[in-house]
């Protein structure tokens, strides 16, 4: 079983660097030991689940026929899963701020995805164009 066929290693790497920063800093006036385990649970959580749905997003935007539905399906399915789980993941013990924790992941993935989704469904049929 490869890893990378249920994840998308790459995107979910640089989001859990980013996420694990911009988290640690929302929670640092509560101390480096609390503000390191937002930061870590954040980033663990972005590398691996946010990867995954990364790559459900990917998939999901290529199966309606219509470019504009497949596109939109896709986005968000994956923002909606990502949003529900950032919000459960913080308001777990161990993150002082957990809406402020929540709030880029609220920002930041009904956009991202969409340009994920966009970028999957480019991708993916200017291949198959380019097949024929």
């Amino acid at each position: 079983m490869k890893l990378t066929k249920y994840i998308n290693l790459k995107t979910g790497s640089l989001g859990a660097v980013f996420l694990g920063i911009v988290v640690y800093y929302i929670n640092k006036d509560f101390g480096w030991q609390q503000a390191s385990v937002a930061g870590l649970k954040q980033a663990i959580y972005t590398l691996f689940f946010g990867g995954a749905i990364v790559k459900l997003c990917e998939t999901q935007c290529l199966k309606p026929e219509h470019k504009w539905m497949g596109i939109f399906r896709g986005a968000a399915m994956a923002s909606t899963i990502a949003i529900i789980a950032v919000l459960i993941l913080h308001h777990f013990k161990g993150t002082p701020r957990p809406f402020y924790s929540s709030l880029p992941i609220l920002l930041t993935a009904p956009p991202s995805f969409w340009i994920i989704a966009w970028r999957s469904r480019r991708k993916h049929y200017s291949k198959s164009v380019l097949s024929k």
